[in-house]
């Protein structure tokens, strides 16, 4: 069963963008799974209430969290676009990227849509998933330091599903780099203030920055 909730996200980004080829159906399928299966399990499994079913997930006070991700949000952002600012001539063949995004369904009439979904309902339902459920399951069993990079590992794996059609080779193998160092990241700061809401603005603020390398530098 762990093995579903492993892979279960990037079996979802892979039916939605390269069996369906279309942005909203992979919106639909990844983020109805990031959000369903940790609320099945905590109320209709483990018969919690959802206020305990938050709590469980680590849906806690935010004490100083923000404030680091506030801080390691613009760190992110910076290193996001100022990378790609500096190398976009040479990582990204925007022709083939403007091609396939529009053959995923990406249009201008979705932008703003899609805009809202990366910068507010992704930061949130990717860290109630992994921050959230999936660290405190790994944690039971398995221990903290096994619980941050098994998640950081899962949760790097399928960002491999967009990011190799988009950019050139190596570049796009080498971005999934700094996702998982992202991802262990979070972890660390998920344990360390015990709760989720620190990483969410962290983690979209650098989403933020993804959105505008699109905006400055593809679209």
């Amino acid at each position: 069963m762990r093995y579903v909730l492993y892979y279960g996200p990037s079996v979802m980004i892979f039916i939605g963008l390269h069996v369906f080829s279309s942005v909203p159906l992979t919106f639909w399928l990844f983020y109805s799974w990031l959000f369903l299966v940790p609320f099945i399990d905590g109320m209709l499994i483990k018969h919690k209430t959802w206020r305990e079913t938050l709590n469980w997930i680590c849906f806690h006070k935010p004490h100083h969290s923000i404030k680091i991700g506030l801080i390691s949000g613009m760190i992110a952002f910076i290193s996001i676009f100022g990378g790609v600012a500096v190398l976009h001539d040479w990582i990204i063949n925007k022709e083939k990227a403007i091609s396939l995004l529009e053959k995923w369904g990406i249009t201008d009439k979705g932008i703003i849509v899609m805009v809202l979904v990366l910068v507010i309902i992704n930061p949130i339902l990717e860290e109630t998933y992994w921050r959230g459920y999936m660290h405190t399951k790994i944690v039971e069993r398995k221990g903290l330091r096994r619980a941050i990079f098994i998640t950081a590992f899962f949760y790097s794996l399928y960002h491999l599903l967009s990011l190799v059609p988009i950019f050139e080779w190596p570049v796009n193998f080498l971005f999934v780099i700094p996702v998982f160092i992202a991802g262990l990241f979070w972890g660390w700061m998920r344990h360390k203030y015990n709760t989720m809401i620190g990483t969410m603005v962290s983690h979209s603020l650098a989403d933020i920055g993804i959105v505008c390398v699109y905006f400055f530098f593809i679209r």
